[in-house]
């Protein structure tokens, strides 16, 4: 909202736009990443899937729900925590056992 002026006097919105407000051709984006992946000589994953891995990532570091939330662009931390609440769930357990061994000196060599 705050670069509605320089998107085409507001008139669109996009979410994946250039700095003039004009939207991305979706193969321009796809053909960019696939060049870029190939240059850093990274295996491909779709631009998706990034987006999961990076919030699966961040949960598994123990980063709060809600800063994920508000860096996936999720209105609501529900819809954060409904996708990614299988991870949250194993980021839990992770954290359970990482306390269990610290005060009761259960881990095992």
């Amino acid at each position: 909202m705050a670069a509605e002026k320089l998107w085409m006097d507001g008139k669109y919105n996009f979410l994946l736009a250039d700095s003039s407000g004009k939207p991305f051709n979706p193969e321009a984006l796809k053909n960019w990443w696939s060049r870029f992946l190939n240059r850093h000589k990274l295996k491909y994953i779709n631009i998706h899937a990034l987006r999961h891995t990076s919030a699966t990532l961040l949960i598994n570091e123990g980063v709060h729900a809600k800063v994920i939330s508000e860096r996936l662009g999720h209105a609501d931390i529900k819809t954060t925590m409904n996708i990614y609440g299988h991870a949250l769930k194993q980021a839990d357990e992770l954290a359970t056992k990482k306390l269990d061994d610290a005060l009761f000196g259960t881990k095992k060599a």
